[in-house]
């Protein structure tokens, strides 16, 4: 039987949970509001619709749709871009599963529209399975951006992950390639040598133990 206490603690998370829902809510029209043009409003709210139906946040798609609309896009050019975020945002959701959150799915669907492969995606989350990898998503998106082939830059992000890199060296590794690219130095050579130089502070991949394997 539920006590006094219990009872008065669930009524009390249910009413932030509710609180909550209605403040995003809120937030959510405040920015519809934001596009003066019927048409295009009337597109984004159904675009948002579909999104929630299938599980999806709503922040990237509101962000697009603003985006859009700060560009004077027409209503059929942001159906069509917030359409192919949301088929990009289901990839990365299942790439990054079981449970990405937002930032990483945001992060996921722009690394996608860049041209990094699912498959570097689906091998950043088995390599860093109980954190967000936001991050090194984003630094692997800016770098294929950059020009750095996509798989030249998987490679490196991964084997920097597999060797225990911190975001901020990440995060610095992204900007110095960033730097010697606007100073004339090919993507993939900056890459290289801005790669080679964090790999010599990292200690090395773990190996696979034998600890426990018995002899035949």
């Amino acid at each position: 039987m539920m006590t006094r206490t219990s009872l008065a603690l669930t009524c009390s998370a249910a009413a932030l949970i509710v609180l909550a829902a209605s403040s995003a809510g809120a937030q959510q029209d405040a920015r519809l509001a934001l596009i003066r043009d019927d048409a295009t409003r009337d597109v984004v709210r159904a675009q948002l619709v579909s999104a929630s139906s299938r599980g999806l946040p709503a922040d990237p798609f509101m962000s697009k749709a603003l985006e859009g609309v700060a560009k004077k896009a027409t209503s059929k050019s942001i159906r069509a871009a917030m359409a192919a975020l949301e088929k990009r945002l289901r990839i990365a959701s299942s790439a990054l599963a079981p449970t990405p959150s937002v930032d990483e799915l945001a992060a996921g669907a722009d690394a996608l529209s860049v041209g990094v492969p699912e498959k570097s995606l689906k091998q950043l989350r088995t390599a860093a399975p109980g954190r967000s990898i936001a991050v090194e998503l984003g630094v692997l998106t800016e770098l294929v951006a950059r020009g750095v082939p996509a798989k030249q830059a998987s490679k490196l992000v991964l084997d920097l992950v597999a060797r225990g890199a911190s975001g901020v060296q990440l995060t610095a590794l992204g900007r110095d390639v960033q730097g010697d690219v606007a100073a004339g130095l090919k993507p993939d050579v900056a890459l290289d040598l801005r790669g080679r130089n964090v790999l010599s502070l990292l200690p090395p991949p773990p190996t696979v133990s034998n600890v426990n394997v018995r002899p035949r």
